[in-house]
């Protein structure tokens, strides 16, 4: 099975649009564009442990190879091989198709195709490179026409929350307890062999998520003063006052995890909920252990981005229904032709978009016929 797409004019149109004026942005915030490989080593992705083998795309002649899964790690590797002299923080932005493959039934696979725009900032020396980050994402998409009734939430986690809430139990249902909290499965939860007061906590955090300044003293009162917790509110501080400028909500869920392997500290979802219909336009966090894995030498180890979900955007923006003038030359006489295409010329250069229709016609009846074939707002006729 397949969800590769064959996407139709429109679509690919509109996504043109997407990608340019997410570039215009990325461009404006000192990104430079890089365009990673389609393939990637497999070996590289495995030991990185970025993905699920079996959601990997391998390409049959070679078994050493699969199609691009995600880009970061592409990235992150390129800036400790042809960029490793490049002055630091790297900032870079890229779009692109990315594959997957998902169990369907029947053990059966189901491939994906997904066209993503994105951007990685690396190497960043600063406390909080997440603020930079995130608010490019606002911006991002404030540039975007979304429709009205979009609804914006940015959920946010981290997963120094989730290594306090497991830290007592490294020896005791360890990994059961980290699926419970991350599927936010109550059953498997209750079936533990741990302490009564144990899993009356966990069930209280397994469904707790709010504002973060509310979520961050419930945690403080429950493990007490330290780093991460204090580090947290710096952050959150700055970043709630930006998120109220672009009218967007944030949520803290100690429990949520993304799905890659990739992350280590903040990661985070912008969920769109349009006629309660929540859709996830972008996610992204810290993976400053990609950095050091691809080079241990680099004085500053640290790493963030964030991918847009082009496709998911596709159909949340507002089509542009501004006409813009289209003009089709037509001309009676054969000999007319040559003018015609010195006219096609001279409109092109003013910016107007103009199609040379070149056979004769004579009738109007015909001419209207031919502006709605080829789309244009106007005729002008050569003589």
């Amino acid at each position: 099975m397949s969800d590769i797409k064959e996407f139709n004019l429109t679509d690919v149109k509109n996504n043109s649009t997407i990608v340019n004026d997410l570039n215009n942005v990325y461009k404006l915030w000192g990104y430079e564009e890089v365009s990673p490989s389609f393939i990637n080593n497999l070996e590289t992705i495995k030991g990185r442990e970025v993905i699920n083998e079996e959601e990997l795309i391998g390409i049959v002649s070679n078994n050493s190879l699969c199609l691009r899964p995600e880009m970061t790690t592409s990235i992150v590797k390129l800036t400790s091989t042809r960029l490793l002299n490049k002055k630091r923080p790297i900032r870079l932005y890229n779009s692109g198709i990315v594959f997957n493959k998902i169990q369907s039934y029947k053990n059966t696979f189901k491939f994906q195709e997904n066209f993503q725009s994105g951007i990685e900032l690396i190497s960043y020396d600063t406390q909080f490179p997440e603020i930079e980050v995130i608010n490019l994402l606002f911006d991002a998409i404030h540039n975007i026409n979304l429709i009205k009734s979009c609804n914006l939430t940015l959920l946010v986690s981290t997963t120094k929350i989730m290594d306090l809430i497991l830290l007592n139990y490294k020896n005791n249902n360890y990994e059961n307890i980290k699926k419970c909290m991350v599927n936010l499965d109550q059953e498997l939860l209750n079936r533990l062999d741990i302490n009564y007061n144990d899993k009356t906590l966990l069930k209280d955090l397994l469904f707790t998520r709010g504002e973060p300044e509310n979520i961050l003293k419930k945690i403080k009162n429950i493990y007490g003063k330290n780093n991460v917790i204090d580090e947290l509110e710096c952050l959150f501080n700055t970043l709630s006052k930006i998120a109220k400028k672009y009218n967007i909500k944030i949520q803290l869920d100690p429990t949520y995890q993304p799905h890659l392997n990739l992350y280590a500290g903040i990661v985070f979802q912008l969920i769109c909920e349009n006629n309660n219909i929540k859709t996830i336009i972008a996610k992204g966090g810290r993976y400053d252990e990609l950095v050091r894995y691809f080079n241990p030498n680099e004085k500053i180890i640290n790493g963030i981005g964030f991918t847009i979900s082009i496709d998911k955007l596709r159909d949340l923006i507002v089509e542009n229904k501004k006409n813009k003038k289209k003009v089709l030359l037509l001309f009676k006489d054969s000999y007319l032709l040559d003018k015609g295409i010195i006219e096609q010329k001279v409109l092109q250069k003013k910016g107007i978009v103009t199609i040379l229709y070149l056979n004769p016609c004579n009738e109007n009846s015909k001419a209207n016929i031919l502006m709605k074939e080829h789309n244009c707002t106007e005729i002008k006729w050569i003589k």
